[in-house]
């Protein structure tokens, strides 16, 4: 009796789970060889982050730029051939410069900090990638 209960118990909980919500993929970004700047700008949808992918074509440094509401924003930056955060920037604006190499994977992501998302506040940022 008492694995019956158990059983019709677990059945309910796993029909009770809410559905999982699939994500919005990172949005990917890319640069041309030469002086050529890309600018992007954007806000986080609410109590989401807001992810941009950069695949690197060449082996050059490239030169990250942001500006984003010191009271809403923080931002992680991922590189593919290194284990965990890369960089975390929370203080804007500001620039972040690393020597990339061709293949080599980058990941920004724009999120609220911890008042904004409470509050329902949305970050609001712009970005600029350039490769020299």
């Amino acid at each position: 009796m008492k694995i019956v209960a158990i059983t019709s118990a677990l059945l309910l909980a796993s029909v009770a789970a809410p559905p999982c919500i699939a994500k919005e993929p990172a949005q990917e970004v890319f640069l041309s060889v030469g002086d050529q700047t890309m600018t992007t700008s954007g806000e986080t949808p609410g109590r989401e982050a807001r992810t941009y992918l950069l695949r690197m074509q060449s082996d050059l440094p490239i030169v990250f730029s942001v500006d984003a509401d010191n009271s809403a924003c923080s931002l992680e930056i991922m590189k593919a051939s290194q284990r965990g955060v890369f960089s975390k920037i929370s203080r804007f604006p500001a620039s972040f410069r690393d020597s990339g190499q061709s293949g080599d994977e980058y990941r920004f992501s724009f999120f609220q900090n911890r008042v904004s998302f409470m509050s329902g506040a949305r970050c609001a940022f712009s970005f600029s990638l350039k490769q020299k």
